[in-house]
């Protein structure tokens, strides 16, 4: 109930600026989230009322295949969707019709978010103790799996000696206790929750950068081009929402935990999600680049061949 009223509060803060734009025509906007708070500033935007201040009637689906969100946005069932940056890569590289308007979460290493977790009472100690063992995450031949091979190889450790079972996120630590596998690569909230049970090893996406954008909200560019002043007024939604998202963490913790269904308890112990506040070559760089290392894209490309550029 608290939680409830909680929102209504968040709400209702922007009632006067929704009444006022009730007289005029909002432009419908069908987009694709993903129920994690790495999407959250498209939460905040429809539930603060951003959206609607910039013009924007936001219509949010939550797709049950996830994995296909790429090419149904390509096909036309969304306008713009939120996407793991890795997939919308790989879609690009392979001529498919993607540019990427706006940021969402990224991976700092100021506030980490990604973990490499043993059991409490394992002998593993060091990076080097991985070898020869067997690791759990999902999905596999992922950015999860080649960044804790490189991260291994970085700390003196050899990725070719180590097996991996694919085993999803929420699994891992019942994995672990169960000795089906020695350590796990996962992230929030599921490291949170696995708590009680592990303990850090390390962070593995520091082999990847210190800092690098995670996700992305992305269009077709005929789509882009077609409805400029409609891009520019998601861009300006998406900017104000992650600004307040940073800076306010316990309330945005009420709209994550509507959408998500994380319980409150683990919003409030878990490291929240950090989102850029502008779309630059430099974030979206060091990914791409270290796909084309790890053969998960054919080769590197200059980051801005990825990102809209809105017509002069």
């Amino acid at each position: 109930m608290k939680r409830r009223s909680a929102l209504l509060g968040l709400t209702a803060a922007v009632a006067a600026p929704r009444i006022a734009l009730q007289a005029q025509t909002l432009t419908t906007l069908r987009t694709f989230g993903l129920a994690v708070d790495q999407c959250g500033a498209m939460f905040y935007a429809k539930e603060l009322g951003i959206f609607e201040k910039n013009g924007l009637d936001v219509e949010i689906s939550l797709p049950q295949d996830y994995g296909a969100v790429v090419t149904a946005t390509i096909g036309g069932s969304a306008d713009i969707a939120y996407g793991i940056i890795v997939p919308i890569e790989q879609a690009y590289k392979k001529d498919l019709p993607v540019t990427i308007v706006a940021p969402a979460a990224v991976n700092d290493a100021r506030h980490p978010n990604n973990y490499f977790l043993v059991p409490k009472d394992s002998p593993i100690k060091t990076v080097r103790d991985l070898n020869g063992k067997t690791l759990g995450t999902s999905p596999l031949k992922n950015l999860g799996t080649y960044a804790v091979e490189a991260w291994l190889n970085m700390h003196g450790g050899d990725a070719t000696t180590i097996k991996w079972a694919d085993i999803p996120f929420p699994l891992c630590a019942e994995a672990m206790a169960r000795g089906r596998i020695d350590g796990a690569f996962i992230v929030e909230p599921f490291a949170t929750a696995a708590r009680s049970t592990t303990r850090l090893l390390g962070r593995p996406y520091e082999a990847i950068a210190p800092i690098f954008l995670g996700a992305a909200y992305f269009t077709t560019p005929a789509w882009a081009a077609a409805h400029p002043d409609v891009v520019r007024r998601f861009q300006a939604s998406i900017k104000e929402a992650s600004v307040w998202g940073n800076a306010n963490h316990d309330k945005s913790a009420v709209i994550i935990e509507k959408y998500s269904k994380v319980d409150a308890a683990t919003l409030a112990a878990m490291t929240r999600s950090i989102y850029a506040d502008a779309l630059t070559p430099e974030i979206l760089q060091p990914s791409i680049d270290f796909c084309a290392r790890n053969k998960m894209i054919d080769g590197s490309f200059p980051a801005k061949d990825l990102i809209y550029h809105a017509p002069a």
